[in-house]
């Protein structure tokens, strides 16, 4: 009986120690957390020697600069904005290739089939970010990863005239199947909120970001999507096609973090 006893009284003081170690490994990460998240809203908002403040750029409150195209990073997920300046940091690959430009013109543009085994491990090139990315630390990184992530963002529809809302509406929700191109919406999601780490959002960023992402992949100076999915989707775009999927996008409503 005794040593029955004694069982239950182990596993008692046990699982009470096991329980008393998560408390204090979770406090532990939350204070950790609060901490990095505190360190990437300073440097965010003041910067340091060798790096500008975020907030020249980015907006205050990470909702970006429409006039000058600048990304809102408020709300976005935290491994998403890690994985951007990481590849801003890297050097891009010495391998000779010369990007030519791609008619928008389909009657010129032929059709493309690449093999598609080998992905770039992630470039971005950017006359401001690159060397800013390359003056942060890994643990930089993590701290402004978190702190954006972390910021409220609400996007207000802005207006624009029914044929482009519908040639963007097509592009959203149907793609160019006869081009076997996939509609945005399926990895954007249907108002354009993102899904994951993989997949940002849309909606709430600045019309010509988006343009100038897409004319950066068609030019070769942005290659580090899932797959390559975006840079063989960019080669399919017009310019017509650029204005008016950032414009239907620009009109939807879209809430993170209130």
């Amino acid at each position: 009986m005794w040593k029955k006893s004694y069982f239950i009284l182990s596993a008692l003081v046990i699982s009470g120690l096991g329980m008393l170690l998560l408390v204090y490994l979770q406090s532990h990460r939350s204070a950790s957390f609060e901490t990095a998240v505190e360190m990437g809203e300073q440097l965010a908002q003041q910067g340091r020697e060798d790096i500008p403040a975020c907030t020249g750029c980015h907006g205050g409150s990470g909702e970006g600069n429409r006039g000058l195209g600048y990304p809102r990073l408020a709300g976005l997920h935290p491994d998403y904005i890690r994985k951007q300046l990481r590849d801003f940091a890297r050097n891009p690959l010495d391998i000779g290739v010369k990007v030519d430009a791609i008619a928008r013109d389909y009657t010129k543009t032929p059709r493309i089939y690449k093999d598609l085994t080998v992905y770039s491990p992630g470039i971005r090139s950017d006359a401001i970010m690159n060397p800013i990315a390359k003056a942060l630390t890994p643990e930089e990184i993590d701290n402004l990863s978190e702190y954006y992530a972390r910021l409220p963002f609400k996007a207000r529809p802005v207006a624009a005239d029914f044929q482009t809302l519908e040639n963007g509406r097509e592009l959203a929700a149907r793609g160019k199947p006869e081009y076997m191109m996939p509609r945005c919406s399926a990895c954007h999601g249907p108002n354009g909120e993102g899904f994951g780490a993989i997949f940002p959002p849309l909606s709430g960023q600045p019309p010509q970001y988006i343009i100038n992402q897409i004319n950066k992949w068609q030019r070769g100076e942005r290659d580090n999507d899932n797959l390559a999915i975006m840079k063989n989707i960019s080669n399919l775009l017009t310019d017509g096609d650029k204005k008016t999927i950032a414009a239907y996008f620009d009109n939807m409503s879209y809430e993170v973090n209130q």
